[in-house]
């Protein structure tokens, strides 16, 4: 009997502890604690979170901080926003930033002075959030930041950096599937949420923490592969991580439509444009399917291949057709398949091989078509509008196919395509915010304003630009000149 009122008092004893849990949590959720942020992965922290602005030293403006300018060209606005004013933000990597030049050439320059020609009523005020080598991860405590500061609109163009920081990525997003579970289940609490914000949690502003990512936290900044000696080396298929990097793209996205529907801000989406024509790929990689024997043959007839393409583009089709179909996942197959096609005039099937190449490059740096997809569903999925910026551009080029007719290397848009993807923002906008274009007759002003800011440029600019763009086609080719990645990176071959 004794035993049994034992056995009772302990078993009552934790059901009432246990009670306590469900009340904490009732009280937590009735008065906010704990309340989830979109703009943070409860999987995937960062080492710190540093605001992108800083108020001047008089007040009165927002400046791009200094300790971020290394990532981020300088940009400001009022602290105090003017009553007239329309403030948009627009968020993405060095595509928004206006590289390899810098923001005077940006299409959001390009944008404000349009919208300056079609609405003269406005005062408007666009904010370049374009930060070299962000992929959308590092854009959601930007947007999250911009909350604060009293946006009308968010403009997002992202996808082509999604893999710069992919072996570093997956030591934070491939956690075994038991952990990753359990952790976000608990994540799921106001209460679990509160307590780790006392501890220390997610979000918290931090200047002083150490650059480097360590266990479950991404670096502060930026520590893209190619940025070190032997980076092109580290990309491999494998330490891709594809289908993760793929579904916390997509995560991603739709916490920034989450953050901008609890901000009440419109938000447009943009697919930024690869250069398909002329950018072979960075990286090919056999399939591990693919024996020793049938690699040195598919390397004997490359070479065929591309003496035929200026002898008998016939034959050479013929060959690359058995190439790709003994190696499907070789990327520079494709490309000169895709080569070959379009000197027989076949521009839709040159069209799908270039894709494919890119696709399979090992080294992604242009945005591939399962990351297209992934957008194109979230923002069917939240009825969120999507500009899609290579097809626009795919009629500017020539054969219709997006290659250095319109862009200046593998992805950054020439001067005259920035201007045309600012008036295509301005055409879908009207649609999107309360703002009617009032000029019938705006884009030639426009157009003759954009003659004139570029006439106003100093030739500093414009060689700057150039001497960046050398350097960019360096990096890109794996000549990137910081310190040797280290052998501790997991998944490195």
């Amino acid at each position: 009997m004794r035993k049994n009122r034992k056995l009772l008092f302990r078993c009552a004893a934790v059901l009432l502890g246990l009670s306590a849990l469900p009340l904490l949590e009732m009280t937590c959720r009735i008065a906010g604690w704990g309340a989830e942020r979109p703009d943070i992965d409860p999987f995937a922290e960062f080492a710190a979170v540093r605001p992108l602005f800083q108020l001047n030293r008089d007040g009165q403006n927002y400046q791009v901080a200094e300790n971020r300018r290394s990532f981020f060209a300088e940009d400001s606005f009022s602290a105090q926003k003017p009553l007239n004013e329309f403030r948009i933000f627009i968020f993405g990597g060095s595509t928004v930033q206006g590289r390899p030049y810098s923001v005077p050439t940006s299409f959001g320059t390009f944008l404000k002075i349009g919208l300056q020609h079609a609405v003269p009523s406005k005062q408007w005020e666009v904010i370049n959030c374009g930060g070299i080598s962000y992929a959308s991860y590092r854009l959601l405590p930007i947007m999250q930041e911009c909350r604060g500061y009293d946006p009308d609109l968010y403009i997002v163009c992202t996808g082509h950096n999604e893999f710069l920081e992919c072996i570093t990525y997956a030591e934070v997003i491939s956690a075994a599937p038991i952990v990753s579970d359990a952790y976000r289940r608990l994540h799921e609490w106001n209460s679990f949420r509160l307590l780790q914000a006392a501890m220390g949690g997610a979000g918290k502003l931090d200047t002083t923490v150490d650059q480097h990512s360590h266990g479950s936290v991404m670096a502060e900044e930026v520590d893209a592969l190619l940025d070190h000696q032997g980076g092109l080396e580290a990309y491999s298929r494998t330490a891709l991580h594809a289908d993760q990097v793929v579904t916390s793209f997509g995560r991603n996205l739709q916490r920034m439509v989450d953050i901008s529907r609890a901000a009440d801000v419109p938000l447009l989406f943009m697919r930024p444009p690869s250069n398909l024509q002329n950018c072979p790929p960075f990286k090919s990689e056999f399939s591990a399917r693919t024996d020793e024997l049938t690699r040195k043959q598919v390397g004997i007839d490359l070479k065929q291949a591309t003496r035929l393409l200026t002898t008998d583009v016939k034959s050479s089709i013929r060959l690359l057709e058995q190439i790709t179909a003994a190696d499907d996942q070789f990327a520079f197959s494709w490309y000169q398949f895709g080569q070959a096609c379009l000197l027989d005039n076949r521009l839709d099937d040159a069209v799908a091989a270039f894709g494919r190449a890119r696709d399979e490059d090992v080294c992604p740096l242009r945005m591939t078509s399962v990351l297209q997809d992934t957008m194109l569903s979230v923002t069917e999925h939240n009825s969120v509008p999507l500009l899609d910026i290579h097809q626009l551009l795919q009629h500017m080029a020539r054969r219709n196919i997006v290659g250095n007719s319109v862009l200046v290397d593998h992805i950054h848009p020439s001067f005259a395509s920035n201007q045309k993807i600012a008036i295509a923002i301005i055409d879908r906008l009207q649609s999107l915010i309360p703002v009617a274009v009032t000029q019938t007759e705006w884009k030639p002003a426009a157009q003759a304003a954009f003659d004139d800011h570029l006439q106003s440029l100093d030739n500093l600019y414009f060689l700057r630009g150039q001497r960046t763009l050398k350097s960019l086609e360096g990096w890109a080719q794996g000549r990137g000149d910081g310190p040797p990645l280290s052998l501790s990176l997991p998944n490195v071959p």
